[in-house]
């Protein structure tokens, strides 16, 4: 029976009309027994149509192929027969892609030649070139003896017997065979316009302006047996060939077996006793005496377990990882599911004690789960490429790579790229503006609404482009550029698989996840600042616990938003377990399922002696117990399905999966409903059910598990215990551990200094490139990193200079130094010079004139002192700036201002705003509607909102959160995007002793009658966090 052995999937980017799984099903449809997937140097789609396969129940065989770009000759196609045949054909394609860009992969035939030579496999693989002047046959069938096939294609438009006579002829006189394709670029015909698209966005051309880019009919598609059948019924034999070459093909990708890393073993050590002799002696380290017999179990349950899956090497791997990390004094911090496995704790690579926090390991691995173990582990984000780059100096370029993330067409970007391939002129405005005036840019072509629509449904989610995955690893033994095939990512130093997280779990390929939280950095500066370690920051500290029931949060980690700090002010979190908690209650899963509030009066009802009996089930007091009867956690779900309804920990592992990972309310609906059933026939009462079963409706949302709630509330007690004891050093290591966090400079400055912060102004003979503390560590010394347009080597070399003589004028200063005009101009604006006893407009104005004169006269210092010396003997010659104008002026260069804050300012200049301050609406009573004036600094839209809006303000007291309902906001989203100055009216609500306002009116100042326009000054992203669904 026909075998289809050439076809381009969407992975061939911009070439393929159809998916993998597209190509699989449709084999079903015709009966045919194989197909091989052969994309454009790469093998990027096989993971996918070996999954779509056993999905079909394996009836149809792959065949593991790829087309290849030739130097100066046309592409040939690849078949591998066998396993060493697969491991050439991708370090075939390594080479091509080495040292390349995006998009521009070849090899010379004679590139290919010296790996075939030297690496075995190259007489099990199958070649098929592309016929035309340039191929060298006579090569190629030194390469390939006896595996040297000729491609015919019969494409019914008007040239299959010009094709036909050249293939014969060639045939003919190099003695080969002849194989018959379709050279399929679809599944089905109906594809054909999705193809014609690609083409254009492809080359940049219109379906107009295409030509003979696009092909001449629809007959690239897959094709039954009968059909090809009498497109060659004179040439039986090309039929045939599609049958024997897939019958010699006897490669499947499960044969691919993966090999761990071992050279970190010792000799005389395996694998089992190396990893039993670190786990006991670190065990004895981290409990700091007598190992407990619950320590000592979970540790050999764990164990046997990794023993029995052969998993030893994956923790050992790891541990490598994190042993280097902690020897180059990197903070890093395992976190996820790991945080269950008391191995990973006693190894160092979680923070968090599992059997304190009673951690369900069954969360982190269990007899149902056959992939490989899956640790994330965080580090520093600003010395994590020191990580990266160890692990590919440890492992080598051949057998280290990461993993790659398949960035694919959304709705909107498919809309954009699909108008223009029709020809309607998009420049650059956005997709919703695009589909609000596609009529009037269609002109004549307005019927083409309706196809660009349908055509982005084909579109959505294909391929666009591989990019890196935020930090996962894929490590062998074995070469890896023989399993996969290796490319260069964007960014220097880094190379990528072919495949994604998915694909690597679909084939058993080890990842481990190196990523990096911005915190992390944060807290190592800080630390460093007051000469702490962070592992001795002292637990159970009252100052802290103090400053977090108050909800004084800003600048901490993950209790930092305003939801967070509204949420801490009505749980009162006494413990780190409470963090534990308050880490993962403000996300859409507890929220979408009805969990917070049963829990705050769960919580206070224990608090007040009266805790949720729980229908008098000790297993379930004790599974539920923490979190007042309400299952907050996955865990607890699993936990209650196995101590109550009888699952075995595979199943409730597939039960969790099945609420978490598929997030469709018929999968919640089915599992839930069967977990309901099983308590019900335990005997506890329906009521619980029912209450349990519109509980794990949220699961459908995103949450966190216990485990990693419990990994982020480690760094959130940390984060907050230098707050309330170091606060300086906290702003510190925050500012100079920018880009991060949730709040930008300004207002952590504003913050730090409402709890008593001092900041002094930059310095050029104090100041460095990052803030510093100075005098009694509360003072912090402002450094040159948030001034635009300055490089971090300029500092360096101003501080060179510096350290031989301090500057002891404007004069000096840009003699001595390497700033460029731009830069000194914003240096003067930002008030630098202020040593040096001269105001921002005189300072400017010297050193503009001190750099003319330096390109004129370099040679002649004197004179150039002289020259400029007039300007030191006119102090008066400009007029002070006014406090508004300097403030404005510090925001437009640094982003902050410590001349005073922005909105105070804003009231003299505008005395007709209103007067009403975030202090004295919290003193206001409910339901009164007020009408106030701040500077936008946060705004969030989370999905379970439902286009709810939430964003904060700032003022000269401290800042209010707002509530802006859907409709209200799409009335002023306009000023909402582009304004950060407004005037609100809101009615009061008041929840424990938090105050929102619920916006009814906004406006921006510049739209209000009363006040003057502002000069320009920062942009509203410059000075605040705007996150989007």
């Amino acid at each position: 029976m026909y075998v289809e052995l050439k076809c381009k999937t969407n992975f061939s980017f911009l070439r393929g009309a159809s998916s993998a799984g597209d190509y699989i099903d449709q084999c079903v449809e015709l009966t045919m027994p194989a197909i091989a997937i052969n994309d454009v140097n790469g093998v990027y789609a096989l993971p996918r149509a070996f999954e779509a396969i056993k999905k079909q129940n394996n009836k149809v065989k792959l065949i593991c192929s790829s087309e290849v770009t030739i130097e100066d000759h046309p592409p040939i196609t690849l078949i591998a027969q066998t396993r060493k045949a697969y491991g050439l054909m991708c370090r075939t394609l390594t080479q091509v892609h080495a040292g390349k860009e995006k998009g521009e992969g070849k090899i010379s035939l004679s590139e290919m030649m010296y790996l075939f030579e030297n690496f075995a496999g190259s007489n099990e693989l199958i070649c098929l070139p592309d016929l035309s002047e340039k191929t060298n046959l006579s090569l190629l069938k030194e390469m390939f003896p006896d595996k040297l096939y000729l491609p015919l294609c019969r494409y019914l438009d008007g040239l299959d017997q010009e094709r036909t006579e050249k293939t014969l002829k060639a045939a003919k006189d190099f003695n080969l065979p002849i194989v018959a394709t379709n050279n399929v670029h679809y599944h089905i015909q109906t594809r054909r316009p999705l193809q014609d698209c690609l083409t254009c966005i492809r080359e940049g051309v219109t379906m107009e302006t295409a030509g003979f880019h696009l092909f001449g009919n629809s007959e690239r598609y897959l094709k039954s047996d009968k059909e090809m059948r009498k497109l060659f019924q004179d040439l039986p034999a090309a039929i045939c060939a599609t049958e024997e070459i897939a019958e010699m093909c006897t490669f499947d990708l499960s044969e691919i077996k993966y090999s761990y890393p071992h050279e970190f073993i010792p000799p005389g050590h395996t694998p089992k006793s190396y990893l039993k002799e670190l786990v006991y002696n670190g065990a004895n380290e981290r409990y700091r005496g007598p190992i407990s017999k619950p320590v000592f179990d979970q540790i050999q349950r764990e164990l046997d377990f990794f023993e029995k899956r052969g998993d030893e090497h994956y923790f050992l791997t790891v541990h490598d990882i994190v042993r280097f990390a902690n020897s180059a004094n990197i903070i890093c911090q395992g976190r996820g599911s790991a945080a269950n496995s008391i191995v990973c704790y006693i190894l160092g690579i979680t923070s968090v004690d599992p059997i304190q926090m009673k951690l369900l390991f069954d969360r982190f691995m269990n007899d149902g789960r056959k992939e490989p173990p899956d640790i994330d582990v965080d580090f520093e984000h600003n010395r994590r490429e020191e990580v990266i780059q160890y692990i590919y100096k440890r492992f080598g370029r051949e057998r280290a790579a990461m993993v790659c993330a398949v960035r694919t067409y959304r709705s909107r970007s498919a809309f954009i790229e699909l108008s223009k391939a029709v020809g309607i002129d998009v420049g650059t405005i956005s997709a919703a503006e695009l589909d609000q005036n596609f009529d009037e840019l269609a002109k004549e072509k307005k019927d083409r609404r309706f196809f660009v629509e349908e055509l982005t449904k084909d579109l959505k989610k294909f391929p666009r482009h591989l990019s890196i995955h935020s930090g996962g690893f894929v490590l062998s033994d074995d070469p890896l550029v023989e399993i996969v095939p290796i490319e260069p990512a964007r960014m220097p130093g880094r190379t990528i698989v072919q495949w994604d997280k998915d694909d690597l779990e679909t084939l058993g390929l080890m990842k481990i996840d190196v990523l990096s939280i911005g915190f992390l950095t944060a807290l190592h500066k800080a630390t460093d600042a007051v000469g702490i370690d962070w592992r001795d920051i002292p637990d159970d500290d009252p100052k802290t616990y103090t400053m977090i029931q108050k909800g004084e949060t800003h600048g901490t980690f993950q209790i930092e938003s305003r939801a967070q700090m509204n949420m801490l002010v009505q749980t009162l979190p006494r413990n780190y377990y409470d963090l534990v908690v308050q880490v993962a209650l403000v996300r859409p899963s507890p929220t979408v399922g009805g969990m917070v509030q049963p829990f705050i009066r769960g919580l206070h009802q224990a608090r007040a002696g009266n805790p949720p009996k729980l229908y008098g089930n000790k297993k379930l007091q004790n599974i539920l117990g923490r979190t007042y009867g309400v299952p907050i956690f996955q865990e607890q779900i699993m936990q209650i399905s196995i101590d109550i309804a009888g699952f075995t920990s595979a199943e409730a592992d597939q039960l969790r999966r099945s609420l978490s990972q598929q997030r469709t309310a018929d999968a919640v609906d089915t599992a839930g409903e069967k977990l309901r059933t099983a308590l019900l026939s335990q005997g506890l009462p329906p009521e619980f059910g029912n209450n349990l079963f519109e509980y794990i409706k949220g699961y459908a949302h995103y949450g966190f598990p216990e485990s990693h709630a419990a990994s982020y509330a480690s760094l959130a007690y940390k984060s907050a215990y230098m707050k309330a004891n170091h606060p300086a050093a906290l702003v510190l290591g925050l500012i100079n551990s920018q880009p991060m966090g949730f709040y930008p400079p300004d207002t952590i400055i504003n913050e730090a200094k409402r709890n008593g912060v001092r900041f002094l102004p930059i310095d050029p003979n104090i100041s460095d490139w990052d803030l510093k503390l100075e005098g009694d560590l509360n003072t912090v010394r402002m450094g040159f990193r948030n001034l635009q347009r300055v490089r971090e080597e300029q500092v360096t070399q101003m501080i060179e200079q510096r350290n031989i003589r301090k500057f002891d004028s404007v004069e000096d200063f840009i003699f001595r130094t390497e700033f460029s005009r731009d830069v000194l101009e914003n240096l003067s604006i930002a008030n630098v010079f202020q040593t040096f006893g001269l105001d921002r407009r005189h300072s400017y104005w010297q050193s503009l004139e001190f750099r003319n004169l330096c390109q004129k006269k370099e040679k002649d210092q004197m004179s150039l002192f002289n020259e400029t010396s007039h300007f030191e003997q006119q102090p008066g010659l400009f007029s002070q700036m006014s406090l508004l104008e300097e403030i404005q002026a510090d925001y437009r260069k640094t982003g902050y201002s410590l001349e005073g804050n922005l909105m105070k300012a804003l009231r003299i200049q505008l005395p007709h705003l209103p007067s009403l301050t975030s202090m004295q609406i919290r003193k206001i009573p409910k339901d009164k509607m007020v009408r106030y004036a701040g500077i936008l600094t946060v705004m969030q839209r989370p999905p379970p909102a439902k286009g709810t809006v939430f964003i904060t303000f700032e003022d000269e007291h401290g800042s209010i959160d707002t509530v802006c309902k859907k409709e209200v906001y799409e009335k002023y989203e306009s000023i909402f995007r582009s304004s950060k100055f407004f005037i609100i009216e809101g009615k009061v609500q008041k929840k424990g002793q938090g105050t929102t306002l619920l916006i009814t009116h906004a406006e921006s100042f510049s739209e209000n009658k009363m006040a003057k326009p502002l000069s320009p000054g920062p942009s509203p992203r410059a000075l605040g966090r705007i996150e989007w669904d």
